[in-house]
């Protein structure tokens, strides 16, 4: 190999090894900015004001949310609860079913919550809405997920998570109504957890 080629794959693995070091300072600094959020928790029953804390996408303020009451069901009971039909190809195991109400007590023009932005967490787990069965359970959506209220007024809904046994070890999910998991009501600046159980 001539002297030239040396010193040009000596010059490029140069290059390469620099640009890493300068992301490297650059991911480091710039994370280094960013706080962790404050989490609070909350009991079930109790009000959950957005306030300027954002879920995934956007602020919900002058929105609240109260976990009114859960269940854990098997896919089958969970139909037979609320009268469904079996259609559905790809079913959970079972259904985490939540009862909340939402509440604008002061929300602008325009402002809304997107539901399938909420999910359940443990850990380690991480469960979303069913889609499908949120629509099914709730014929005042219209099939919609994100929804706007008026002005001082409330909407109960029932939102389904899906649960499936592989994502749980055999003990856990055989008392899977006892896992402690946390409904997740906002992210950022403040992380806000409904507990419940």
């Amino acid at each position: 190999m001539s002297k030239n080629k040396i010193r040009k794959i000596l010059l490029i693995v140069s290059v390469i090894i620099a640009a890493s070091v300068i992301y490297c300072y650059r991911f480091k600094a710039a994370n280094q900015k960013i706080k962790n959020p404050r989490i609070l928790n909350y009991k079930l029953g109790e009000t959950v004001k957005m306030n300027d804390d954002i879920l995934l996408s956007y602020t919900m303020k002058g929105y609240s949310i109260k976990v009114k009451k859960t269940d854990v069901l098997n896919y089958k009971e969970y139909l037979k609860k609320y009268r469904l039909k079996d259609k559905y190809t790809e079913v959970p195991d079972k259904v985490y079913d939540v009862k909340v109400e939402i509440e604008n007590y002061n929300a602008d023009k325009g402002t809304g919550i997107n539901l399938a932005e909420f999910y359940i967490q443990k850990s380690s787990v991480i469960a979303g809405i069913d889609v499908n069965l949120l629509g099914e359970v709730n014929k005042n959506l219209k099939g919609q997920t994100a929804i706007a209220l008026r002005k001082n007024s409330k909407i109960q809904i029932n939102i389904p998570f899906d649960l499936y046994k592989y994502s749980f070890n055999d003990s856990t999910w055989k008392n899977i109504k006892n896992y402690d998991m946390k409904f997740v009501v906002t992210l950022y600046p403040t992380k806000k957890v409904v507990d419940l159980r």
